[in-house]
């Protein structure tokens, strides 16, 4: 008696490990969760940024930067040495007492990035949102596309 398998075994095997693997692959949103990953991040982000501008205008009695002027986390002030230094990042200001490093959107391109403006007495954080729009059409802002913080979510216009 010879031992092994047949060459219909094989290939039952082979099949069933064929339709486990798509209905794995069919399941997992891959790219769903990267942009949840993202979004996650950016949220995180605006928290900290929220805080820190909160905390500087505890301490100073105004806000960070200057006034009426939209910063965005891609465009870096004259002068300044990198987007996400703390000192001299994308917001035009010393927040390294406030914060490490100023955050950055995870893709930080002419779509996805972040902005802030203020003026003698509010201030406004925002972000585009890739996987939970419906933060974004909830949060109390006059923009549906974008994710918005602070005490004044009107200043940034859609």
């Amino acid at each position: 008696m010879k031992k092994g398998f047949t060459l219909v075994e094989l290939i039952a095997v082979v099949g069933v490990l064929l339709i486990i693997t798509s209905v794995l692959l069919v399941n997992s949103d891959i790219i769903g969760n990267k942009k949840k990953a993202r979004d996650t991040k950016r949220l995180s982000d605006l928290s900290v940024l929220d805080r820190a501008v909160n905390e500087y205008q505890m301490d100073t009695k105004v806000y960070p930067d200057t006034e009426s002027v939209l910063r965005v986390s891609i465009i870096l002030p004259t002068g300044n040495q990198q987007l996400e230094n703390a000192s001299s990042g994308w917001i035009d200001q010393d927040m390294s007492n406030y914060m490490s490093k100023i955050p950055t959107d995870p893709v930080n391109d002419a779509t996805y990035h972040y902005s802030y403006l203020h003026n003698n007495s509010s201030y406004e954080i925002n972000a585009r949102l890739e996987y939970f729009s419906e933060k974004a059409q909830n949060d109390g802002g006059d923009d549906s596309a974008m994710y918005e913080e602070g005490n004044n979510l009107l200043l940034i216009s859609p």
